[in-house]
């Protein structure tokens, strides 16, 4: 009889423990500081201005427009903006195969950062506000 108390209340703690646990969890991930639009301007080799978007997550997304005559001269921008607001990620042209860093920081409304291309030996900055 003894033993069945034990085992009951172990089941019962265990049983307790277990949604404790699940309830404290939140499912609610925390937004991203910088989520919203963003745009700006980049300069160097190559010269254009930028559209992205940052999601509640960090995900940038956007494109870069040249002051070429057509669009095969544009990239698109895909990378991550850390909560601290470390930007990594990539501009790259599917036309012409280029796959450019660019990299910077978000401060309150404003970024700023470097491009490079190593495989051209072509760089340069960029500058943003949000929108």
């Amino acid at each position: 009889m003894k033993k069945a108390l034990i085992l009951l209340n172990l089941f019962l703690l265990l049983s307790a423990l277990i949604t404790v646990i699940s309830c404290s969890k939140s499912n609610d991930a925390a937004q991203n500081p910088y989520q919203g639009n963003w745009s700006g301007n980049l300069t160097g080799d190559i010269e254009g201005s930028w559209t992205a978007k940052v999601s509640a997550n960090g995900s940038f997304d956007g494109k870069v427009i040249t002051p070429q005559s057509s669009s095969d001269h544009d990239f698109v921008l895909a990378g991550q903006v850390s909560a601290n607001g470390n930007l990594v990620a990539t501009m790259k042209n599917a036309t012409y195969n280029m796959n450019l860093d660019f990299v910077g920081n978000f401060q309150n409304t404003n970024c700023n950062g470097t491009w490079i291309y190593n495989g051209a030996g072509m760089q340069g900055t960029w500058t943003g506000t949000k929108e």
